[in-house]
Order: C-alpha cells, then sequence, then structure tokens
C-alpha cells in the first residue's frame, strides 16, 4: 500500500478515524467472535497450518468447548498426519469433513507466508469464508496468550487519542499512509490495507537517513548478522565502529562467523558483544534456539549478561540505535535514553511485537527529542519487520 488513497478512504486519517471507532469495533469484533464460536460448534472449523502458532489457537478453541475440523496444510508430507489429536489434511480431504462454506482461520504467521496468497488460494477453491488468526485471538486471547501484536481490538479503541497523536506527528504522506493501514489492517481484518514492504530498505535506507561516513552504529538484537548485512550494502565501508549486541549464543556465534568472512579493515571496526541490553545490569537466561524470536526463560539453560546501552557507551558516541529485541524495546529504551539525549541518533525501532507497541513506543521517542523527523516504513509481510525511524535534522537526506 503505497501512495494515493486507502481502501476507498480519502486520507489515512478518515481510516483511522473509521478503524477505531468504537461502535464498529464493538459490532465487528462481535460478529467476528459469534462466527468463529458457530463454526466451531458445528464442526465447520478448520485452520490453515499445523506448527506452534495453529496448535495453539486450536487447544484454545478446544478448551474454549469447541472443535477444530481439521488443520489443513500445504505440503503433502504432512497430510494424513495429526496435531495433539486433529487430523492434518489437505484442504479437499478437509472440505469433506466440514462440507461446503466452512470458517477458515489462517493459523500461519510468519516472515515465509502472505496471508492475502492464502486467502486467495482458498477462495480458488470456493473457501469464502476466511480470517486471519489476528481473529482468534479477539475469541480466545486469554487461552492462547500473549503472541507478538495480536490481541484483542480494545486496546487501541482505549488509546485512540495517543494513535491520532503519533499518526499526525509523522513527517511524510507515506509513513501516514503505512502507520494508518498497519494499525487498521489489524481492526479492520482487511489485507488490501497491509503496506507493501521493501525488505533490502530496512532499517539504513538513504532516503529517510545520511549517516556520517565515521559513524558508531549500535545493533539491538544483532542476530546472526542480517542487519550489519543490510548496513555494509547501503554505507560500504564509511563508518567508524558498529557494536552487535545478540545473547542468544547460537545466534551470536553465527554473527562472529559472519564477521570473520569480511574483509580483515571492515571487520576490525565491528565489536560483536555476546550480551542483552535492557534498562539495567543483570542476567538473562536463554534456551538457545539459533533462530529469529528466541526469548528469555527464567529457566533457560544459559545464561548471558545484561546490560544498559547507557553503560555499554560508557559516554562515548552513538549515531544510529536498531532496536529488534521481541518485545523488550521498551527496557532498551529506557536504559538508553541518557545516549539518546546526549547524542542525537537516528533511531530504527521495531514496533509489531506487542499490540501497543506500534503506538506506544513512538510515543515515548516523540515525547523525548526535538528537531527530529518521524517515519514508519513496512519490511515485511503481515505486519512483520514493521519499523519506526527517528531521524534527527543532521542526519536527513
Amino acid at each position: 500500500m503505497t501512495g494515493g488513497t486507502i481502501s476507498g478512504f480519502a486520507t489515512s486519517r478518515d481510516l483511522l478515524a473509521h478503524a477505531l471507532d468504537p461502535a464498529r469495533v464493538e459490532q465487528f469484533s462481535r460478529d467476528t467472535c459469534a462466527a468463529i464460536a458457530a463454526a466451531a460448534a458445528s464442526n465447520r472449523l478448520l485452520i490453515v497450518g499445523a506448527a506452534a502458532l495453529p496448535r495453539k489457537v486450536a487447544a484454545a478453541v478446544r478448551e474454549a468447548g469447541g472443535h477444530v475440523a481439521a488443520h489443513v496444510e500445504f505440503d503433502a508430507r504432512f497430510w494424513d498426519g495429526d496435531a495433539d489429536g486433529v487430523p492434518v489434511l489437505c484442504l479437499d480431504d478437509a472440505l469433506a469433513i466440514t462440507g461446503p462454506d466452512p470458517l477458515v482461520i489462517v493459523g500461519i504467521w510468519s516472515p515465509n507466508h502472505i496471508y492475502a496468497r492464502t486467502r486467495a488460494w482458498l477462495g480458488s477453491r470456493g473457501v469464502t469464508r476466511v480470517l486471519p488468526v489476528n481473529a482468534a485471538f479477539w475469541n480466545y486471547a486469554d487461552r492462547i496468550g500473549p503472541h507478538y501484536q495480536f490481541g484483542t481490538p480494545d486496546v487501541y479503541v482505549q488509546n485512540a487519542p495517543a494513535i491520532m497523536a503519533v499518526h499526525d506527528a509523522l513527517a511524510d504522506g507515506e509513513s501516514r499512509r503505512q502507520f494508518a493501514g498497519a494499525l487498521a489492517w489489524r481492526l479492520l481484518l482487511d489485507p488490501a490495507l497491509i503496506p507493501v514492504p521493501e525488505p533490502r530498505r530496512i532499517y539504513f535506507d538513504p532516503a529517510l537517513t545520511r549517516l556520517p561516513d565515521d559513524c558508531v552504529v549500535a545493533d539491538i538484537g544483532a542476530y546472526a548478522g542480517d542487519t550489519l548485512d543490510v548496513f555494509l550494502m547501503w554505507q560500504g565501508k564509511r563508518f567508524g565502529r558498529f557494536l552487535a549486541f545478540e545473547p542468544d549464543p547460537l545466534s551470536f556465534g553465527r554473527l562472529e562467523a559472519f564477521r570473520a568472512r569480511l574483509p580483515a579493515d571492515v571487520a576490525a571496526r565491528i565489536d560483536c558483544v555476546n550480551a542483552a541490553i535492557g534498562a539495567q545490569p543483570g542476567t538473562l537466561r536463554f534456551n538457545p534456539t539459533g533462530r529469529p524470536g528466541t526469548m528469555s526463560d527464567a529457566a533457560g539453560a544459559v545464561e548471558v549478561p545484561c546490560m544498559s546501552l547507557d553503560a555499554a557507551l560508557d559516554g562515548g558516541r552513538v549515531d544510529y540505535i536498531k532496536v529488534d529485541v521481541e518485545g523488550f524495546e521498551s527496557q532498551v529504551l529506557a536504559g538508553a535514553e541518557a545516549s539518546i539525549m546526549r547524542c542525537r541518533p537516528s533511531i530504527g525501532l521495531s514496533v509489531y511485537h506487542a499490540p501497543q507497541d506500534i503506538f506506544a513506543l513512538p510515543e515515548w521517542v516523540m515525547g523525548r527529542v526535538r528537531d527530529y523527523s518521524f517515519h514508519f516504513r513496512a519490511h515485511d509481510h503481515d505486519g512483520i519487520d514493521f519499523i519506526f525511524y527517528a531521524i534527527p535534522a543532521e542526519h536527513a537526506p
């Protein structure tokens, strides 16, 4: 979704006002939940996918007294199996159980999946009642538990003034359109609202920010070097120091291996630190996975140090702060406030992990910096890698 009007609304503000209307939200969410409950009570509910999130949804349906007729899988290797007692079938076999016009929840939410394509595939087979996994959280949020940006619509309705204030503070029409579309998608469930992503422009797009040739970058949640890779593509060798913080030991090993493959003069300016960044010093425990989405776990097998970015920098310079830490962004910001105020860095901030992050994290930044421009850009599908940018005037392109 770029340029022009947004699904028939003259302005992005009009779209937000419609999406956030309390009466509309209440009626639409009630009708959606009623449709899910009726399908679950009549053996006419299907869930696309049979991995962790679809299984959580199916378990919540069962706990509420409903029934999932089947998990529908694309991959033939999984057909005729089961997931926690629910059959895993191809679409034809699943429709043979439910009969025509079932209700289908697309339970997949991952970087390798696009909801609109799956909905179109189902539509081509005559399935017209299709909902994204978001809708399952409207009906079963307490039973499924927290999962990234998914939750009930009330968090947005109750914070409508803050959402509108964030929208109005954005610097360009594209940011306002993308913000309004990304938020309205969560309330209207219309995939046409989802911003079109630009994956290779994540974080360091020169159309948004121009960093000095001796810039210092703090990469919080460096994973296996994906952000570093993008940084080098855009910035080349024109940087002073790159600080990469990654707590998962398995991901950290891949990060160090990536650094070791770089030219010696580039690698010498990259510091890889196996630590978490948070609000204060301490330790965190992990069960290492080496995959995106690794979360801290009090019972985890590995302990890593945690420090604030202010302490890690120790009064030193920083020109860009990137933060993607699986829902702990607010803690990172709290521990970086002094550095932000002192150094005026550009900020690239992930806002898709918790429901309120899309407005609460930008609101925090906007309330603390002056003479900055604010932007949103999508870099993956279905709300994944939705990033808020705060750019000081001295970094403007």
